[in-house]
């Protein structure tokens, strides 16, 4: 009995989980550059165990970032754009350290840097010359802006980059990313080299969430509450006929 207990508590702590991390995607679904978040179990009652080690119901509840692109949305801003493959670009953190994104909406600080979400840095950094104006950004990631005479000037290109198992990177927070041990080896390049694709300039990305699936998957998720509820109300039901039975 205390096996289907504990069966039906931990479905009753990943469903919640899911329910949890679908209001989380569906709260997100206008971010841009939001990547969506999938909640899966493992684990399952193993009678070949020990009683006092084997898994009752879900052993784990593991969250899994899907990478997959959003579509480009226009804005029309000059030096924004939208990666439509599976690259991120590179910033320099407050730390000093490499992170990740795929949020193009760059922009110009005071001192005449190009800088990314939070006023990050790119890596290697663009720096507008001083009486430099109307930056934008091409196809190709080339970053030019008009000098003082008028005349547009190329002042950097923004590299791309691409992970072996992007599913791997650890997320931070405002569209960005961390490298990790599991997110594996890099392949860097520039948009349009033909190893990765040319960007959408006067865009962003948006987010890859899909309302219906995310609604499909919150039925799925509040029948499997329901379901582990009453599998523990059943569970404790027989629990009692037993202790009734040894009195």
């Amino acid at each position: 009995m205390t096996t289907i207990l504990g069966a039906a508590a931990s479905g009753l702590a990943h469903s919640q989980q899911l329910v949890d991390v679908i209001g989380h995607n569906v709260a997100n679904i206008n971010t841009a550059a939001f990547k969506r978040i999938r909640a899966l179990g493992e684990g399952a009652p193993s009678t070949a165990q020990e009683p006092a080690t084997s898994r009752m119901g879900v052993a784990l509840t593991t969250l899994d970032l899907i990478p997959a692109a959003g579509a480009a949305v226009q804005d029309n801003v000059p030096l924004h754009f939208a990666i439509l493959d599976d690259a991120f670009f590179r910033l320099r953190d407050v730390d000093e350290s490499a992170v990740y994104s795929r949020f193009g909406a760059l922009d110009v600080d005071s001192a005449g840097n190009v800088v990314g979400p939070g006023g990050r840095l790119l890596e290697p950094p663009i720096v507008l010359p001083e009486g430099s104006t109307a930056a934008a950004i091409d196809t190709v990631g080339t970053v030019s802006a008009l000098n003082a005479e008028g005349v547009r000037e190329d002042l950097g290109q923004v590299a791309v980059v691409r992970f072996v198992n992007p599913v791997g990177l650890e997320e931070i927070g405002e569209g960005l990313y961390r490298e990790t041990g599991n997110s594996g080896a890099t392949i860097e390049g520039v948009p349009g080299d033909g190893v990765f694709q040319t960007l959408v300039t006067g865009a962003v990305e948006g987010s890859n969430v899909d309302l219906a699936d995310e609604f499909a998957n919150l039925i799925v998720a509040q029948r499997a509450y329901l379901a582990c509820a009453k599998t523990f109300s059943i569970g404790d039901e027989m629990l009692a006929i037993a202790t009734d039975l040894t009195q």
